[in-house]
C-alpha cells in the first residue's frame, strides 16, 4: 500500500467512524450508548460545571458530540459526558485496513497483541485518536489507532494479510533443493534450524505460543534457532533490533539468515520474522494462516515489507 493511498484512507477512515460512533450527522437522535465506567453526568461540557453521579452501565442516548464530549439524553434529563466513557450499546463492524496492533489502552504503551489487514473488530466507543474495539463476542477488548480501520470490507488484494507466500502442512512443501537431512546440531547448526523448522510445517500459530505444540513468529525463530544451539531473543521486535547478529542486505541473504519484516503501520522496522532458506523462500509462523507455513520472499508482500536480515550463524 502507497503512501498516498494510506493517507487518503487515513483520511477517509477517520470520517467512517465518527459515522460509526455517532450517526450520521452530528445529532444522533436514536444512539443507544452505556457507561462504561461509574462516572459524573454534567449540566454542561465542564467538568467544573454541577453534575450526579451516575453507574457503570447506566443506558443513555447519544444526541451529540464534540471536543471529547458527549451530549446525552437519560431519564428525561439533558447532560454530558466524557465521550470515552460511553460505549455503543451494539457495537458497529468495523475492518482492519493495515496489519495494526491492539493497545490496552488509549495511550498505545502496551501492546495485547496485532490485528490482520482484513480482519473484522467491533467498535464500541472513541478516546482520542484510538477506538475502543471488541471481538464478536465481546470477551476480548482493546484499543486501535483510528486511521488502522475502515468502514468498507477490503478486497483480497487490498488486504496485507501476511499470507501471500501461501504453504502447506507438510515438509514436502519445501523444495527438494531447499530441504534439510540433518537431524542433530552436531552436523550443521544451520542446517539442523531448517531441519526443525520445514518439520513444523502445519504446527499452530497462537499469539500465547506455547512450543512445541503451538508458535507466534518470535517464539517459533527462538524455538528453532535455541535447538540449533544459537541464543535469539523472544519478541519480534527485539530479534529485528539484536546487534550482536550481522545486519543483512536482502541481496546478500544465506542460509539460515533470520529475515525482518515490517508488518505494522508503526515507529519500528520489525514485526515480523521467520528463517530464510534460500532460493527466494523462507519459513514462518503466520498469524493470517494460523500456522506455520512456507512463504516467497522473491516478490509480492514479503519482498515488499522486508526490512533486513539477521546472521544467526557465520558458518
Amino acid at each position: 500500500m502507497s503512501r498516498r493511498t494510506r493517507r487518503v484512507l487515513r483520511a477517509a477512515v477517520l470520517m467512517v467512524l465518527a459515522v460509526l460512533i455517532a450517526g450520521t450527522s452530528a445529532l444522533a437522535d436514536s444512539i443507544a450508548v452505556k457507561l462504561n465506567v461509574t462516572t459524573k453526568i454534567y449540566q454542561s461540557a465542564d467538568t467544573s460545571a454541577r453534575s450526579v453521579k451516575a453507574p457503570k452501565n447506566l443506558k443513555v442516548t447519544l444526541k451529540a458530540y464534540a471536543n471529547g464530549w458527549g451530549k446525552i439524553s437519560y431519564r428525561g434529563h439533558i447532560g454530558y459526558v466524557k465521550l470515552k466513557y460511553l460505549d455503543r450499546v451494539n457495537p458497529v463492524k468495523a475492518y482492519v485496513a493495515e496489519n495494526a496492533y491492539v493497545y490496552k489502552d488509549a495511550s498505545g504503551s502496551k501492546k495485547l497483541g496485532a490485528a490482520v489487514a482484513g480482519s473484522t473488530v467491533y467498535v464500541v466507543g472513541v478516546d482520542g485518536s484510538y477506538v475502543r474495539v471488541v471481538n464478536k463476542s465481546g470477551t476480548k477488548k482493546g484499543y486501535m489507532k483510528a486511521s488502522a480501520l475502515t468502514g468498507t470490507k477490503l478486497k483480497n488484494n487490498d488486504a496485507e494479510s501476511g499470507d501471500e507466500g501461501g504453504g502447506d502442512s507438510a515438509a514436502d512443501a519445501v523444495p527438494e533443493s531447499l530441504r534439510s537431512t540433518t537431524s542433530s546440531a552436531a552436523g550443521s547448526r544451520i542446517e539442523f534450524a531448517i531441519y526443525l523448522a520445514q518439520n513444523l510445517l502445519g504446527a499452530p500459530y497462537a499469539s500465547n505460543a506455547n512450543p512445541p505444540k503451538s508458535f507466534d513468529c518470535a517464539k517459533f525463530c527462538f524455538y528453532c534457532y535455541g535447538k540449533a544451539q544459537a541464543s535469539v531473543k523472544g519478541s519480534s521486535y527485539a530479534q529485528g533490533y539484536d546487534d550482536s547478529f550481522q545486519k543483512i542486505a536482502y541481496d546478500d541473504l544465506k542460509r539460515g539468515d533470520m529475515v525482518c519484516f515490517d508488518t505494522v503501520s508503526d515507529d519500528d522496522l520489525c514485526d515480523h520474522t521467520g528463517i530464510y532458506l534460500g532460493g527466494g523462500y523462507f519459513i514462518h509462523a503466520s498469524s493470517a494462516a494460523k500456522k506455520v507455513i512456507l512463504s516467497s520472499l522473491a516478490s509480492g508482500y514479503y519482498k515488499r515489507t522486508f526490512s533486513w536480515g539477521r546472521r544467526i550463524f557465520e558458518n
